[in-house]
């Protein structure tokens, strides 16, 4: 990677660019989420021209909905999905494109987000949405924009789409001059049909009535800890944190005590169902 930086600038922006947009292999499913996995009911969505695979767990009248992260699949989320399940519950997931079992080489926040919208119109309200990483931002964007949950989790989650551009830059060791191109061109190339992607894509609501639980390991070397605090700082209503050591951005997904917390929040709002 840091061969980039003595390469000409709009040469180590392509290169940059093509790192930034590539998913890689689609990640298989891992042994340990494999029962849960396949006792999944699958459907499928069209999102942009993409193909979803989702997937349900239950079929109950509180709905919650579990987002995965970059480069990620909903089988990681296999532990919430067992701590959630009850006979008054549906239990939602899908992989975006290019993830898991949905075909593709590409996908963007929006393909998450509308991904999320098309299945609020199915089954919504949520009661609850719980993302992780990347899944964090594209859930309060859908929210922000429509989509009708009554609570959110953002499981080790950034703040903004800059930050990660910034995050980015910094793991690449890339120059300024570098960094700035490659937020330009991210811009022109990935959302061409959003006048501001950087103020659009920002994990916050204006609504104070959504409660957030927001939970973050001190060790993340994947989304700095700070980010936390900046979504906190960021929502109107109320906020509960929950900061973990030595679980670091995926195992996070797993730890019986996040398990726990998470589904007692989502719990919590049980009454205000109807």
């Amino acid at each position: 990677m840091r061969v980039l930086s003595a390469l000409p600038t709009p040469v180590a922006t392509d290169i940059a660019y093509r790192l930034w947009i590539s998913l890689g292999r689609p990640e298989a499913v891992h042994e340990r989420d494999r029962a849960v996995h396949e006792r999944a009911v699958t459907g499928t969505l069209e999102v942009h021209g993409k193909r979803v695979t989702t997937y349900r767990w239950g079929h109950g009248r509180r709905v919650i909905l579990l987002v995965h992260g970059w480069r990620s699949r909903a089988s990681r989320l296999s532990a919430l999905v067992e701590a959630l399940e009850q006979p008054d519950a549906t239990v939602l997931a899908f992989d975006a494109p290019g993830n898991g079992d949905s075909p593709g080489r590409r996908t963007t926040v929006l393909d998450y987000a509308e991904a999320i919208h098309q299945l609020g119109e199915q089954y919504g309200p949520f009661q609850a949405v719980v993302g992780h990483s990347f899944g964090v931002l594209a859930t309060f964007l859908a929210v922000r924009e429509g989509t009708a949950a009554r609570r959110i989790v953002g499981i080790s989650g950034m703040h903004d789409a800059d930050g990660i551009v910034t995050e980015f830059a910094r793991q690449l060791e890339l120059p300024a001059a570098v960094k700035a191109r490659l937020r330009g061109t991210i811009a022109r190339r990935t959302f061409t049909v959003v006048d501001d992607p950087w103020a659009r894509f920002v994990s916050r609501v204006d609504d104070p009535g959504i409660p957030l639980l927001l939970v973050h390991d001190r060790g993340d070397r994947v989304v700095p800890f700070g980010e936390l605090d900046l979504i906190a700082a960021d929502h109107p209503g109320h906020v509960e944190v929950l900061r973990t050591t030595g679980l670091g951005h995926s195992r996070i997904l797993s730890d019986p005590a996040v398990v726990e917390a998470v589904a007692a929040f989502v719990s919590a709002s049980v009454t205000r169902v109807g």
